[in-house]
């Protein structure tokens, strides 16, 4: 809003970016509430639907679809590891999971395995160098292989890959361009839940004007278990350095107004001394 009110900046190229729906809601409304305008245009996006815009308004550099492809939908992303689980030859799985290829509860761990292996920007090379020391994931790379052709040949895209194509789109020096000129201001919320995906994205959109402000509280980070690297937070400072290559500056915020003092103090007692006293 400083940006707004004290420099004049039109809104339309402030980027806002949330790890959920119900921040960028938030997001939207309290700009609008500043702004006091009966109609205004926010871009404030989640990173998904941020990628997703992206993918669409430069399909023609993707790499392998014809067109923009379709988003899967968690149970259709399953369905489809089911499918190609159960046409792959048992022998070249692992002896334990040979009568589990046919089963909803191995494709629905496949399928995971394989979103967080995009989140985390990893392909089947990379994914093979870490098997070696996993017996248990020998099969996995190939799979992953087999799985993202499927998708390419389908037309269809997962949310993890999408993250990972957006990405790929970014590192286009033109693309990055383009959207830089677009939003030279940067603003994220909840920092805290982002994917390594989600921060390399990020890092490519600042890369041209270095213009980034993140809000994350690593005490609130809850979605390890759907990839957010807590490790984001921590590296902020210096994987976004500024023009001169100084770190990005940290303020550290002393003042809750979502819980009273007493409780924000145990919950800073149990994290820092592994109990209350």
């Amino acid at each position: 809003l400083h940006l707004i009110d004290a420099r004049g900046l039109s809104q339309e190229r402030l980027l806002l970016l949330s790890f959920s729906r119900r921040g960028v809601a938030d997001l939207r409304t309290r700009v609008a509430a500043r702004l006091a305008r009966s109609f205004t245009t926010i871009s404030a996006f989640t990173f998904h639907s941020f990628a997703l815009r992206l993918v669409e308004a430069h399909a023609d550099r993707l790499r392998g679809w014809g067109n923009v492809p379709s988003l899967l939908t968690g149970p259709e992303q399953v369905a489809l590891v089911a499918r190609l689980l159960a046409a792959e030859d048992p022998a070249g799985w692992p002896a334990p999971f040979r009568s589990l290829l046919t089963t909803s509860t191995l494709a629905g761990e496949v399928a995971d395995f394989v979103l967080r292996c995009q989140e985390n920007l990893l392909g089947p090379a990379e994914l093979a160098a870490r098997a070696r020391s996993r017996d248990d994931w020998r099969s996995l790379p190939g799979f992953l292989k087999r799985y993202r052709a499927a998708l390419v040949a389908e037309g269809r895209i997962d949310y993890g890959t999408l993250q990972a194509t957006a990405v790929e789109l970014l590192v286009d020096a033109e693309v990055r361009d383009r959207v830089a000129d677009q939003f030279p201001y940067l603003l994220v919320d909840e920092y805290q839940d982002t994917t390594l995906a989600q921060a390399h994205l990020l890092r490519h959109l600042y890369l041209p004007h270095r213009n980034l402000t993140v809000a994350g509280d690593p005490y609130q980070s809850i979605y390890s278990f759907r990839g957010a690297a807590l490790t984001n937070v921590a590296d902020f400072p210096e994987a976004f350095p500024d023009a001169g290559g100084r770190p990005a500056r940290r303020l550290v915020l002393t003042t809750s107004f979502r819980v009273p003092a007493e409780i924000l103090a145990a919950a800073v007692r149990v994290t820092t001394t592994g109990g209350l006293p």
